[in-house]
């Protein structure tokens, strides 16, 4: 043999394609006219199927499971991602939809959260739910702003915007806990800028009819009344028992949202004591309920109860947190110590001697509320 013979005949060999080791992956190409016609697929699992035919046709037989790692122009592009694929194989879940993941989420996150706040995020999930059927490794920011664009299209306010975006994230976050994606897309989006709303009060003079209505009978002025003396946000008002009532001390122990509003003790106003008790000689499942006793959500109260009580009063049409800022500007007006204040609301902003050594004693809390 020559050596230029053998030179090329080396060279030849040296080029021939090797085959790959098991369990390593296929290569092979798909027919008819394709940009991306090379095809690299990976053996992920077996699974039992029925034979349809040949000589084991009606027998159980072993079936391999596959996963595409993806369609590609050329070959060399195909063994070179099924290379990297191996190196960095893909999670159990990288097929799941955004729906998927979203209901894997819920499942244990409803469990510890309470009703109003998983009905934020349902109805947030409605909106979010136009990708619900996209791969979640496929979608990027464009398709979080798409989401965001159309809310705002739809004239949704800011609140709602960002709790949509708030589950985006969450959502975002619980793909990347399982390596289903390696960036935070739905953090990135932009977000419209919103005017600062100025929340108003309800003046002297509205809350004296308030008053007014609720003596005479008028549906829900006695519980929009009990939002103006308490402070509580109506989340806070509606996820009160009877046990959360001491009729005897006449303290009522509530709150929620932040750890300093958590079991805040509220002293009751005497102009809505008889209100109280009277809500609470009723049997349900919350102190302030339903006809049937079941309880309401925040949603449901704003729309059957409050706006048509506030309808029916005859005031203007302030949103229900006007309540709780009419409640601090009372107070503030009434010359109330901020501390005492500040523990009314259940804030946490305060100067850090109030916030360490500072307990205001009940009678402290009831002179104040008594102020107004």
């Amino acid at each position: 043999m020559s050596y230029a013979f053998k030179r090329r005949f080396d060279v030849k060999q040296n080029l021939r394609p090797l085959k790959n080791p098991n369990g390593f992956g296929t290569v092979y190409k798909l027919p008819g006219r394709r940009r991306r016609p090379w095809v690299a697929r990976v053996t992920t699992g077996w699974k039992k199927a029925i034979a349809k035919k040949g000589k084991r046709a009606g027998k159980e037989v072993p079936r391999q499971i596959y996963h595409i790692v993806g369609c590609f122009g050329t070959k060399r592009e195909a063994l070179e991602a099924l290379a990297l694929y191996k190196a960095n194989p893909a999670p159990p879940k990288s097929d799941i939809t955004l729906a998927e993941l979203y209901n894997d989420w819920s499942e244990n996150k409803y469990k510890n959260i309470s009703t109003d706040t998983v009905n934020n995020y349902k109805a947030a999930w409605k909106y979010i739910d136009k990708i619900g059927s996209a791969r979640v490794a496929d979608i990027k920011t464009s398709h979080w702003q798409s989401v965001v664009n159309n809310v705002v299209e739809q004239g949704l306010g800011k609140s709602s915007l960002q709790k949509i975006r708030s589950l985006a994230v969450m959502l975002s976050d619980h793909a990347m806990k399982d390596d289903i994606i390696s960036k935070n897309y739905a953090s990135l989006v932009d977000m419209p800028k919103f005017e600062k709303i100025e929340r108003d009060r309800f003046s002297d003079l509205e809350v004296k009819e308030i008053e007014k209505q609720a003596a005479k009978g008028t549906l829900w002025a006695d519980v929009i009344l009990i939002l103006i003396y308490t402070g509580f946000r109506i989340s806070e008002l509606l996820a009160l028992t009877r046990f959360n009532i001491d009729l005897k001390d006449q303290i009522i122990t509530g709150g929620m949202k932040t750890e300093a509003g958590k079991g805040r003790e509220i002293p009751i106003n005497p102009k809505i004591l008889k209100h109280v008790k009277a809500w609470h000689d009723k049997s349900g499942d919350r102190l302030i309920c339903k006809e049937n006793g079941s309880r309401w959500t925040s949603d449901s109260f704003r729309r059957k109860c409050y706006w048509p009580a506030i309808e029916a009063i005859g005031i203007r049409k302030l949103v229900p947190h006007s309540c709780r800022h009419t409640f601090a500007t009372m107070l503030a007006e009434a010359g109330v110590d901020p501390l005492y204040i500040k523990e009314l609301l259940g804030h946490t902003q305060y100067a850090f001697t109030a916030d360490n050594y500072t307990h205001p004693s009940r009678d402290k809390l009831r002179q104040a509320i008594d102020k107004i």
